[in-house]
């Protein structure tokens, strides 16, 4: 599965941080500051198409990624950098497993908006493009009975006379194919409509219904785990057709990000991050929840004016004999002060 764009991983190993298929370098930043965890050290932050990534030059070991879907909002202000003292500083809330996590990056370098630029433009065109990278229903998808294209998106087959088979009637519409998505709509109602990007389907296969065989599409467990199914002529070398283009979209993913930044810069290969064996043991972190190091970012209701006010439970603490805020799920008191 892609996770790159959906989670957040703190001192991930080396092998995580490597781009993977269809991800793509737009901008690399040396002399960042990841002021809120590791305010000191110096590092670099590279921005791709997917997320943010930030390492310590002293030590690739310490690192962060976060991948935009978990960006709430972004905002450039004042800080204070032990490196560089008071400075403008790109601030990212972000929401990652039930918990809220703050981030602070200053740029080192002197009267330099580079970062700032960069990573505006990359998130402006993350939040325009999620039809390449979500599952959509009854979206404004169609003009004229044709559907509308995404910048660079090919329709490879257009089937007519396909019944969606999602309701007791079935729905009779037309049938895209695309490189980036396979989109059906109604004929009688254009808003009835599903666009399914290559990236959210699990599973594609023929099955018996009640309706006789179907194509059958499932979707991953981000879009909702749904089932659709239709019913169209030539339907086994349809199925094929569909396998072998999911099997080209997985070899070359299409995620629709794309940033024209003003200038190209030369250090983009010095801090490419190779693709080396880890020295130390990899530890699967798609299911780990709140740690140590995440400790740091965390952001609590009060701290974030754009969260809504909640009251925390008070509880009493054995530890230090005192009534205090309940600590996020994960956490103690004895994780948070260290």
């Amino acid at each position: 599965p892609i996770w790159q764009h959906r989670e957040i991983r703190f001192d991930a190993p080396f092998s995580q941080l490597t781009l993977r298929k269809g991800e793509v370098l737009i901008d690399s930043i040396a002399n960042v500051e990841d002021t809120k965890g590791n305010n000191g050290d110096k590092g670099n932050l590279l921005i791709t198409n997917l997320r943010i990534i930030w390492f310590c030059d002293d030590n690739k070991k310490i690192n962060l990624s976060v991948g935009y879907d978990c960006i709430l909002n972004s905002e450039i202000k004042d800080n204070n950098s032990l490196m560089k003292g008071s400075s403008q500083a790109l601030y990212l809330r972000t929401r990652f497993q039930q918990s809220r996590f703050e981030f602070i990056f200053s740029s080192l370098v002197r009267d330099s908006p580079r970062l700032f630029s960069s990573f505006q433009a990359v998130i402006r065109s993350y939040e325009t493009t999620k039809l390449y990278r979500d599952l959509k229903l009854r979206g404004a998808i169609v003009q004229d009975s044709e559907l509308i294209l995404l910048p660079k998106e090919k329709v490879f087959n257009k089937y007519t006379g396909v019944w969606n088979l999602s309701q007791e009637q079935g729905n009779l519409g037309s049938f895209y194919i695309s490189n980036v998505r396979i989109v059906w709509f109604a004929n009688l109602a254009e808003g009835f409509n599903v666009s399914l990007p290559w990236t959210q389907i699990k599973n594609i296969k023929v099955k018996e219904s009640k309706f006789g065989t179907a194509l059958v599409l499932e979707t991953s467990e981000f879009s909702g785990n749904y089932v659709l199914g239709f019913k169209l002529d030539n339907i086994e070398e349809v199925h094929k057709e569909i396998v072998a283009l999911y099997q080209v979209y997985i070899a070359n993913p299409v995620f629709g990000v794309e940033a024209a930044l003003k200038e190209e810069y030369e250090d983009i290969e010095k801090v490419t991050i190779p693709k080396v064996e880890d020295e130390f043991e990899e530890v699967d972190q798609s299911d780990a929840g709140p740690n140590m190091v995440s400790a740091q970012y965390y952001l609590t209701s009060g701290a974030d004016s754009y969260s809504k006010k909640k009251k925390s439970k008070i509880i009493f603490s054995e530890e230090i004999g005192l009534a205090v805020e309940q600590p996020p799920e994960g956490l103690t008191l004895e994780k948070l002060w260290k």
